[in-house]
């Protein structure tokens, strides 16, 4: 409980410094769980409580990599067999030439998109870097890796993406984002249920974690705040966005949680539990990238940490991901403890880079 009081005592500190609007803050171990909260829901508005729901944005993804596991420890998918079956819009990919070259010039795809290429962001989709003609074109499209789903069905988001080349062939490069969103329309097609029901039949529903979800009740959402043009705040529509159900369910950032919830979910990146198989967790926590794509991944992971299968990897033996909308949730494999730092301001808002920091001394 005293790492905890300290962590608090650094977020209260931002608080007062004007640097974060507010918080909620926990740590996990052994069956039990330590939430706190501080500040506001906006910067005049009332506390933020414990039991707040926030937006993930990329904290969605560890709940991605469990399902897609779940359905290959079901014999539903294989990690190696093509998406193609599937996903005929990805069929037949073109590949650039060049990773950031012009979209009109572009070879065959050599291999096919396989689930663990989705799994470990290696299919060749995703940020191809700022200003890049793909990175572009995938804007005009509204396809582009973002905090929120893509605003279209799953099938006009396949076919807009399918039209368009990949930046690098299937397994070569890393690219992040797009693969997750893909994964969710896999799952769904290979199903034939909606990515919604495949979360609670499979992950929330065995856990019994009641505020994970693709919508949420707006009295419990906080204002979220991105950094304005004038460097002040700037309040997000996040409550508007996740109070309805999106015309995509997407496994890169739709989902909601609180805190506490996040935090069961965590341990099942330790051993399973009720919801997936040792050797299954395993495999999505072992570190997969080669030299090539550590380096792509450069400026996502931190510098020595790995990527495995939708969570990043660290030499201490914690695992989890961050969400651009001001959450971060890891846990520790060998001792069990997972600590989550959720705030009300995106990443880009001074102050919440150095608040999502504090995850890692209630880790230790």
């Amino acid at each position: 409980m005293d790492r905890l009081d300290t962590v608090v005592g650094e977020l209260d500190a931002l608080v007062d410094a004007g640097r974060l609007t507010g918080f909620v803050c926990g740590v996990r171990q052994d069956g039990r769980t330590l939430i706190a909260a501080g500040g506001s829901r906006s910067p005049d508005g009332s506390a933020l409580d414990p039991d707040t729901v926030f937006p993930l944005s990329s904290n969605t993804k560890p709940v991605g990599g469990v399902l897609a596991l779940r359905m290959v420890e079901l014999g539903i998918l294989a990690l190696d067999d093509p998406v193609a079956t599937l996903l005929p819009e990805l069929s037949a990919p073109r590949v650039l030439t060049r990773p950031g070259g012009p979209i009109d010039r572009t070879v065959p795809a050599g291999r096919q998109i396989t689930l663990r290429h989705l799994l470990t962001m290696t299919a060749g989709v995703g940020w191809a870097g700022e200003g890049s003609p793909l990175t572009v074109a995938m804007g005009e499209r509204q396809i582009a890796p973002g905090p929120y789903p893509p605003p279209m069905e799953p099938d006009e988001y396949l076919r807009l993406l399918g039209s368009l080349p990949l930046a690098d062939q299937p397994g070569v490069g890393w690219y992040y984002h797009t693969s997750s969103d893909v994964l969710g329309v896999l799952l769904a097609r290979a199903t034939g249920a909606t990515v919604a029901d495949l979360v609670a039949d499979h992950i929330t529903g065995p856990l019994g974690l009641a505020d994970v979800g693709f919508t949420a009740d707006r009295e419990r959402l906080p204002t979220s705040y991105g950094l304005g043009p004038d460097g002040g705040l700037r309040a997000l529509d996040t409550v508007d966005r996740f109070a309805h159900p999106p015309r995509f369910e997407s496994l890169a950032c739709g989902l909601t949680s609180t805190v506490s919830d996040y935090l069961e979910f965590l341990d099942v990146l330790v051993g399973g539990g009720v919801v997936l198989g040792p050797q299954y967790v395993e495999a999505m926590t072992t570190d997969r990238l080669t030299p090539r794509q550590r380096a792509d991944a450069e400026g996502f992971i931190a510098p020595g940490c790995g990527y495995g299968m939708q969570v990043e990897v660290r030499p201490d033996g914690a695992v989890g991901w961050a969400g651009g909308l001001g959450t971060i949730g890891y846990v520790d494999r060998r001792t069990g403890r997972g600590a989550a730092v959720f705030t009300t301001q995106s990443y880009d808002v001074p102050g919440t880079a150095e608040a999502l920091d504090t995850v890692w001394a209630l880790l230790r």
